[in-house]
């Protein structure tokens, strides 16, 4: 009898931590604080968006970057990536220190950039 309820008891004792979940809001939006580092210059494309992450291409470099689609800025992140592609002009962009693949920031180039950008595009007519 006694060993029987040592036992019922462990086994609730191991279960129960298991099964509480935590309650957030699956609308909230999350800040992330932390140092950024400037990488200047790109020209943004999207290239696939699953479940909570954009990856992004930023022309020149060869590498990916990802945007967290659960921050706050990166609805307005994305937004200005589609305009630049609309426009066909580049955008500067922060990156996270800790992850530099994580973009902490992307706003609009300035008009010297952007002449430069048009100056550098390979002309196909």
């Amino acid at each position: 009898m006694m060993k029987s309820f040592i036992y019922t008891f462990c086994t609730i004792c191991l279960i129960s931590p298991a099964c509480t979940r935590h309650q957030t809001n699956a609308g909230e939006k999350r800040v992330k604080n932390g140092p950024t580092i400037e990488i200047g210059a790109g020209a943004p494309e999207i290239m696939s968006v699953k479940n909570d992450t954009a990856s992004i291409a930023l022309f020149p470099r060869a590498q990916y970057f990802f945007i967290d689609l659960h921050l706050k800025r990166s609805e307005q992140n994305i937004r200005l990536i589609k305009q630049a592609n609309r426009l066909g002009i580049p955008v500067r962009t922060k990156v996270f220190k800790d992850n530099v693949h994580e973009i902490a920031e992307i706003y609009p180039a300035n008009d010297e950039e952007i002449k430069n950008y048009q100056k550098s595009k390979i002309r196909t007519e």
